[in-house]
């Protein structure tokens, strides 16, 4: 049995064998040949009509305008490839305003899968500057918009509504000012102009010491109903406590202007700033003989080099008129400005002009007048600035500066009134933040 069974199995071994090799050479066979057809060519018209969809995809895009920028960069950072935005903008006369390029500022585009721009808004003015200096109103602060329709851009620019609140703030300085008041929650530009208001009294980088008070009270702006963060706008009172002794300083309206004075009614602003920089270095001063550093022969330096990077704002050290504006020579971009009483400023090696800056505009202590460059005969970044008396150059760090002009009986009364309400608040303010942290 066992024997027939194993026959069996040998018996079944060699049919599937010889079944497979049958298979597997059926596999390799080749087939026999067949002829192709014949090829054929049709021809047959068909309408051909490529249209660009009425809405595509798009993204928003926002970028921060950097330091040099032009439209042209700031578009490629977007995601946008417009050659005819780029057109529109340097021939509109409304929306040429898009070539000003001001660092800092914000702009936000829609830009659709084929990388044009459908739509394009820039802020025109920061929230500060929209600030009217001897008002509790603000001038407009406009806003810039550029919308596609098919192949045709349009440009319009519209006022923007600002919503203002008052900020209070105490604290104690443990080191440096701006050190506390970044610990306090308030903004550095709020820190830089309270060290303005009082850099006649006080030296910040030396006087102060562990344990000094400050109180302040500021503005604080955004367009309405926007949820960005709110700017610092102008600082309204402001209480120091420096070695023992109080330094008050605030805000006060007159004449359709505005200007800082103590809380007994002495006025801390001078006619003229020392400086026309924030931050600076003097790198060459007011002398009748020096070697020039590119002519290499001596001559008079009429005026105060302030060495400082390119594109560091330039302020006008007084209120006046634009006298001049525009080159000169080896001084490159100039702006001059108007005072009363027979002085006049010049500002020279403009990187750029300010806004508004035009022959005949009134221009507020303060104000932006241009940017540091490097234009005319220069080896390096500076600000060349001159003051002139009566047509003569003088020494700007050396010369007695003008008082501002002193408050009338009326106006004392004005300011005696509002300041004893802003004192109230403080002494509010600080009596609060003691219960708090008892």
């Amino acid at each position: 049995m066992t024997r027939n069974k194993r026959f069996i199995q040998v018996a079944v071994g060699t049919a599937l064998t010889g079944l497979l090799a049958a298979v597997t050479a059926f596999g390799v066979a080749p087939l026999a040949e067949v002829e192709p057809p014949p090829s054929q060519r049709v021809f047959e018209s068909l309408p051909l009509a490529l249209q660009v969809p009425e809405s595509l995809d798009s993204f928003i895009q926002t970028e921060t305008i950097r330091r040099g920028d032009t439209l042209a960069q700031l578009l490629a950072r977007l995601g946008a490839n417009d050659p005819a935005f780029l057109r529109f903008a340097a021939t509109d006369p409304v929306g040429r305003l898009a070539l000003q390029m001001r660092a800092g500022r914000t702009v936000q585009a829609e830009i659709d899968s084929l990388g044009r721009v459908q739509r394009f808004t820039y802020r025109l003015g920061g929230l500060a500057e929209a600030q009217t200096s001897g008002s509790e109103a603000f001038a407009p602060l406009t806003r810039l918009e550029i919308v596609r329709d098919g192949d045709r851009l349009s440009a319009t620019e519209d006022t923007v509504p600002l919503e203002r609140t008052v900020e209070m703030r105490s604290l104690e300085i443990r080191s440096s000012l701006f050190a506390a008041t970044d610990g306090a929650g308030i903004p550095e530009i709020v820190a830089i102009r309270i060290a303005d208001i009082f850099a006649g009294e006080i030296d910040f980088a030396r006087d102060l010491r562990k344990g000094d008070r400050l109180r302040v009270v500021y503005e604080s702006l955004r367009e309405q109903g926007s949820l960005d963060q709110p700017e610092a706008g102008r600082v309204l009172a402001v209480e120091l406590i420096n070695k023992g002794k109080r330094n008050e300083a605030f805000w006060f309206e007159r004449n359709g202007g505005g200007e800082y004075f103590s809380f007994d009614g002495k006025s801390l602003r001078r006619s003229f700033l020392r400086n026309p920089l924030e931050f600076s270095r003097i790198t060459s001063g007011f002398t009748g003989a020096r070697m020039h550093p590119i002519l290499r022969d001596w001559r008079a330096h009429k005026g105060v080099d302030f060495g400082a990077p390119v594109g560091t704002r330039v302020r006008a050290t007084a209120s006046g008129v634009v006298e001049f504006v525009g080159q000169q020579r080896g001084y490159g971009n100039v702006v001059i400005l108007d005072h009363r009483n027979g002085y006049s400023t010049l500002y020279a090696h403009l990187r750029d002009f300010g806004e508004g800056i035009q022959k005949g505009a009134k221009i507020e202590q303060g104000q932006t007048i241009g940017a540091v460059g490097m234009t005319g005969r220069t080896t390096g970044p500076h600000l060349h600035y001159e003051v002139k008396i009566d047509g003569a150059q003088v020494d700007p760090m050396s010369i007695a500066l003008p008082d501002s002009q002193p408050l009338g009986r009326e106006e004392r009364a004005r300011l005696i009134a509002a300041v004893r309400e802003v004192h109230t608040s403080l002494v509010q303010m600080d009596s609060l933040r003691v219960a708090r942290f008892q």
